[in-house]
């Protein structure tokens, strides 16, 4: 079960921070590593997660720069702003920086900046650490996030991985910094940083963090051609009702072929990788973030990134309208969801496919969530399904230790509706379905919210799998 491997992963986490503490001869158990050539940037808190690119992941401001944070939903995702290092450099720095919240708009917009990648480097907390330079000197840094450090309810997170496959496409970071002094365009989302003295730190330690995409060369790519891709803004689309999108891009050079890749699409749509078209017929209603990559043959490319929301069929009574219901894109979106909800442990096995929802489980006081936002249209009937499967180490028949509650809540996360309480009193074999009638919310958005809140002793794990929320 969850609770055997990852009570060994807490002792040894535990073990592990004696040593430090015991070795560095003070009683802080915080762990700060460095690297090869540290700089300031390394002063940084980190935590240990042994499955990162060091071991370690970072701590200050950290569900900001992944993405995981109160304001997430407000980054502009599906439009991006060109600009300059100096242009970014000269914004006034804000006075005070909240841990899980966004200075807008600076922090809620998606920039795109060439420059010359200076240097770059593995940071112990898993970042690549950019250091940007323009033909006047001024620097700034971009950052590109471990997606092992990135929870699961990021909306940036294909994004993330993406950016890190193309760099690492280019280069091997280590720990070290090493010269690159080649063009890029980097693409990402725009934030103030606390001035630490870092490599390339700009003069209001703003960065690109997280960094989204990466193309090398002149715009970017080989042979100084530039490949622009226009952004086609926000698009709606419906269930069962087939949708087309051309995607527009051009070349500096001529006689030059494309070819078109698109990565969160919504269920449903293709890209044919020579015309650009996108086309198809929607299966799921959610809000998608697609990412269109075009390239030439001389390996230049440009991205673009926008929103896509599909709705349910005819906008009528009829259709399912929860995304990603039986989580087997092994990521969240558009669910949000505390790190390691989403699973595909052989511990606990999905009711259907391979991935599953995986809520507390640990042995240890904690609280995982897991939410998701829907439109019920007026007038319609709406059902709300899930299967569910809890086991327990509890072994009392009376008292309700570890819950799992779900609630309905509005668009400003005030409590509608507390919908039911499970507990470790539920505990059963299998999966067994629960339906709950929504249709009391007809003609509103609501938030559909799971909370699990586990006791300090004897874990219970509440798995959830194959959602529906359906219209009739």
């Amino acid at each position: 079960m969850r609770f055997t491997r990852r009570r060994v992963a807490v002792v040894g986490a535990v073990l592990a921070l004696a040593a430090v503490a015991i070795g560095a001869g003070v009683a802080d158990a915080t762990i700060h590593r460095r690297s090869g050539e540290p700089d300031a940037e390394e002063h940084e808190e980190v935590h240990a997660v042994p499955n990162s690119s060091t071991g370690s992941c970072g701590v200050e401001r950290w569900s900001v720069k992944t993405g995981t944070d109160a304001d997430a939903g407000k980054i502009t995702l599906g439009s991006t702003t060109t600009t300059t290092i100096a242009a970014l450099g000269a914004l006034t720095a804000p006075s005070s920086l909240p841990a899980n919240n966004r200075v807008s708009p600076t922090e809620t917009t998606v920039y795109k900046v060439s420059a010359t990648l200076s240097q770059y480097k593995l940071e112990a907390d898993s970042d690549y650490h950019l250091v940007l330079t323009d033909s006047s000197g001024h620097t700034m840094i971009a950052e590109i996030p471990d997606p092992v450090c990135v929870g699961s309810g990021s909306v940036l997170t294909s994004r993330i991985k993406n950016a890190r496959s193309e760099f690492d496409a280019k280069y091997t970071a280590t720990g070290s910094f090493q010269t690159a002094n080649v063009p890029v365009t980097v693409t990402g989302v725009g934030f103030f940083d606390f001035d630490h003295g870092q490599t390339g730190v700009a003069p209001n330690a703003i960065e690109l963090h997280a960094a989204t995409d990466i193309q090398f060369g002149g715009g970017g790519g080989g042979g100084g051609n530039i490949v622009t891709v226009l952004d086609p803004g926000s698009r709606s689309a419906t269930v069962g009702t087939a949708t087309s999108l051309q995607i527009q891009a051009s070349d500096s050079a001529s006689g030059q072929s494309l070819t078109y890749s698109a990565t969160g699409l919504p269920a449903g749509l293709t890209i044919n990788a020579s015309s650009g078209l996108i086309s198809g017929t929607p299966t799921t209603a959610a809000s998608y973030s697609p990412t269109v990559t075009v390239k030439d043959t001389t390996g230049a490319a440009d991205s673009t990134s926008f929103s896509w929301t599909v709705g349910a069929s005819g906008g009528g009574c009829s259709g399912q309208l929860i995304g990603n219901p039986g989580f087997e894109t092994g990521t969240a979106p558009p669910w949000t969801a505390t790190t390691d909800v989403i699973s595909n442990s052989s511990s606990e096995p999905a009711h259907a496919g391979s991935w599953d929802a995986w809520l507390d489980g640990y042995g240890i006081a904690t609280t995982d969530t897991l939410s998701q936002s829907v439109t019920i249209p007026a007038g319609c009937t709406a059902s709300f399904t899930f299967y569910m499967h809890i086991d327990t180490a509890e072994t009392t028949t009376t008292s309700k230790y570890d819950t799992l509650q779900l609630q309905a809540l509005n668009s400003s996360g005030a409590v509608l509706g507390n919908l039911y309480t499970y507990s470790n009193l539920n505990h059963n074999t299998g999966y067994s379905l629960h339906t709950f009638n929504l249709s009391s919310y007809a003609g509103q958005t609501i938030t559909l919210k799971f909370t699990g809140i586990e006791d300090s002793q004897k874990q219970t794990s509440f798995v959830l799998d194959d959602a529906a929320l359906t219209l009739s």
